[in-house]
């Protein structure tokens, strides 16, 4: 009982970061501040949203989908993004043990909105590799010690691969990519490096191909294989 009881816990706190994930994605986009304005509001009437209308998934399907006040749709995406941490936090903490869980959900918190604002603004924040920096750090301090001065020389490798590109191309890879890449190198490990390279940038060819947009986001790839790796090195645990 007290099994189902915590894992139900941790996908109701998963959700509550998935809405405070919800407006680290919608603000910088919007082009607001991130603690202004204070509450939230709605984007159509700017009317301030009621705490009882602001509960992760709960409120959009008692609200319909609509602003309580002007009945403006809302997005279908924050529903999904609370749903979508609800269940990533809710797998961590049954596969992992508490620390690895607690500094998985972190890297989650910090990267995914990471993704939205660069596909749409070319921006990656700065929280999203420092704290996936000191979450990866942590994990090899307690889990993978015997192997961080390889995963270090990882992380640097790919440092230099991507500078190189970044000196040839200049404008064609940005200076967000340069940290997160290495940080993401680090964290799955100096094993699975070269595929973290190569799957990122094949994602990004294909995504240039399909967009017909020669300027890549480099770094939404960089953040989804690299936590799908991190997520298969902590499970096999090399």
């Amino acid at each position: 009982m007290w099994d189902k009881v915590s894992l139900l816990f941790w996908f109701v706190i998963g959700t509550i970061f998935g809405s405070f994930a919800n407006v680290l994605i919608y603000r910088p986009i919007a082009g607001l501040k991130l603690t202004e304005p204070r509450f939230s509001i709605c984007p159509n009437c700017r009317k301030s949203i009621a705490w009882y209308d602001n509960i992760p998934i709960l409120s959009f399907i008692l609200l319909r989908g609509k602003c309580r006040h002007c009945g403006a749709q809302i997005s279908i995406r924050y529903p999904l993004v609370e749903l979508g941490f609800g269940v990533s936090f809710l797998v961590n903490h049954i596969l992992f043990p508490m620390d690895v869980a607690l500094l998985t959900d972190a890297i989650f918190v910090a990267s995914v909105p990471a993704i939205f604002t660069d596909l749409k603004l070319m921006l990656l924040p700065d929280y999203t590799w420092m704290t996936t920096l000191a979450s990866a750090f942590l994990i090899n301090i307690f889990h993978f010690r015997t192997s961080m001065i390889l995963d270090i020389f990882g992380a640097l490798l790919s440092l230099g691969i991507l500078a190189v590109l970044k000196i040839k191309y200049r404008d064609g890879i940005g200076e967000g990519d340069l940290f997160l890449l290495p940080v993401y190198s680090f964290a799955v490990g100096f094993l699975f490096m070269p595929l973290l390279l190569f799957s990122a940038s094949f994602g990004g060819i294909v995504y240039s191909l399909l967009s017909k947009n020669r300027v890549i986001p480099f770094g939404p790839f960089i953040i989804i294989f690299g936590y799908s790796l991190l997520f298969v090195r902590l499970i096999l645990m090399v």
